[in-house]
């Protein structure tokens, strides 16, 4: 897509949850409609300028070009799909009379294999799964369903959210290299322009690693403001649900549509009144962050190859130059070892019984008998880490108070472009080459990831996290969007697939042994 019209000017005047039209999108030109981004697709949508099955059928195309040297999806449905875009259709075309369509209405969407959709297989990308077909629906699609959303397909994970890697499917800038984990499949396909939107989860980090690796965007929100009901678990009192999409304003509009509390999960948080709005223009003027102090913990960048080293750098300037403070501080020590919470993953795998180990990958085997080991030792070590989980928690939110930060930064990765051989056989509980995310897991906070730019040395994208205090999503998406608004590296797109010359697919070609194949 070319557009004469900005996206300042695309989302001004938009109050998240308001159901006033769109901007007149005339200014926008489309190209090939899986080109465009969530906010970009609804301006269009509610105009009537494109219609819901142009949209899924654009990203279905789109699949079957790219895919194949991917494999991104474990499985698509387009009979499905192209149902719920007509009935998108009739919906949007309904508001032409006077019912409002929700803003949502039409987007397609790719969920991560361990949400639930009513009578369609749920694998979480694992031959233990095979033939499993969800009962009910996950809460967060039930919402999406709700506001008329268009189920695409289920995207590819590291085996049961696990790990930090999702192997068995490539980066879209270099089939080589790891899309991240767990939720890969997912940041390569968003990446690779095959979906507008998608979701993940974050138990160690994997909402914001494939958002780094990929040049995505994307929310972890604060524990239990979106319902993991539905979803497979991995660790339940650190796992988070959550958007994805190619820019920042693009995942405030999806989380606006399933941030709501649920009886269901007991984690689930009333969202407090909103101070700001989800869906926000940029803060108008040269200086958008003008006011705002950002803290960076000491020593975090001590680690980084040189080429994402000057993406950091520049990051950091960059948003000086938008009028932000920046300091640095001591962040708070004696994070929680999740191994600690290793037990908490035997209360699901219990069910399967020793002979599925050998449907395992043999890193998720080992840690399931790990799980069982761990659940089966005394109760007052694992008391322990609930309470050092809460005093760390609390540690974070005196040190934001107290320091009066308005968000904390972090590196989105420690690597450069990670090959897929480098995370071979690494899960988020025996160690990680990706980055420092447990912290935020473990504090329950929310953290936006933006990209900031690709590296020098090797081409690949490099994302930066951006944290803060419980319930304050706002102000994170709003750091973002004001972000990418001036430095629109969201918008970079890899280059397409070497179909012409017919090479192999090293993802296919490198599937581990246990993990569900490339099917549609």
């Amino acid at each position: 897509m070319s557009a004469t019209v900005s996206r300042r000017e695309l989302l001004k005047g938009r109050p998240a949850g308001a159901r006033a039209l769109l901007p007149d999108p005339r200014g926008v030109q489309i190209g090939d409609p899986a080109d465009l981004g969530v906010v970009e697709a609804a301006a269009l949508l509610q105009a009537r300028r494109l219609s819901s099955r142009e949209l899924t059928e654009a990203c279905l195309a789109r699949i079957e070009q790219r895919d194949p040297f991917l494999n991104a999806w474990v499985r698509t449905y387009p009979e499905l799909a192209l149902q719920q875009a007509d009935a998108a259709d009739q919906r949007l075309a309904g508001a032409r009379r006077g019912s409002l369509a929700p803003l949502v209405c039409g987007i397609p969407l790719g969920l991560k294999d361990l949400y639930a959709v009513e009578g369609l297989p749920l694998t979480a990308s694992s031959r233990v799964l095979e033939g499993n077909v969800a009962r009910g629906d996950s809460t967060v699609w039930a919402l999406l369903r709700r506001n008329g959303m268009v189920l695409l397909g289920h995207t590819q994970m590291h085996e049961f959210a696990a790990g930090v890697a999702t192997p068995q499917t490539g980066n879209p800038w270099d089939p080589s290299r790891s899309p991240g984990g767990s939720s890969g499949g997912s940041g390569a396909a968003l990446g690779a322009r095959m979906v507008p939107a998608a979701t993940g989860s974050d138990t160690g980090g994997s909402l914001r690693s494939p958002a780094s690796a990929c040049g995505v965007s994307s929310i972890k929100p604060t524990y239990g403001r979106v319902s993991t009901y539905g979803l497979i678990p991995c660790v339940w009192t650190l796992d988070h649900a959550g958007p994805m999409a190619r820019s920042a304003a693009d995942v405030a509009l999806l989380l606006d549509h399933i941030a709501e509390p649920d009886p269901r999960d007991p984690a689930s948080l009333a969202p407090p009144p909103r101070p700001a709005t989800y869906l926000c223009a940029p803060t108008p003027g040269p200086r958008p962050l003008a006011g705002l102090r950002l803290g960076v913990p000491d020593g975090a960048a001590d680690s980084l190859p040189a080429g994402t080293a000057r993406l950091w750098a520049s990051y950091l300037g960059e948003v000086r130059d938008l009028g932000a403070t920046v300091v640095g501080f001591a962040a708070p020590a004696n994070e929680p070892s999740i191994l600690s919470a290793l037990g908490e993953a035997w209360a699901y795998h219990q069910q399967f019984g020793p002979a599925a180990l050998a449907r395992y990958t043999p890193e998720v085997a080992a840690l399931v008998v790990a799980a069982r080991a761990a659940a089966e030792s005394p109760t007052g070590d694992y008391i322990d880490y609930q309470r050092q989980r809460m005093r760390y928690a609390n540690a974070w939110r005196e040190t934001l108070a107290g320091l009066r930060l308005t968000a904390v930064l972090k590196p989105g990765s420690s690597v450069d472009g990670a090959t897929r051989d480098q995370t071979t056989g690494l899960t988020i509980f025996t160690g990680s080459v990706s980055g420092d995310y447990g912290w935020a897991d473990a504090a329950g906070l929310p953290v936006a990831m933006t990209p900031v730019g690709r590296s020098a040395s090797t081409g690949m994208p490099f994302g930066v996290q951006i944290g803060g205090a419980p319930h304050d999503e706002a102000t994170l998406l709003r750091i973002a969007i004001d972000y990418q608004a001036a430095h629109p590296y969201w918008a970079e797109a890899p280059p397409e697939p070497p179909a012409a010359a017919g090479q192999a697919n090293p993802a296919i070609g490198g599937l581990v042994s246990g993990q569900i194949p490339p099917g549609r």
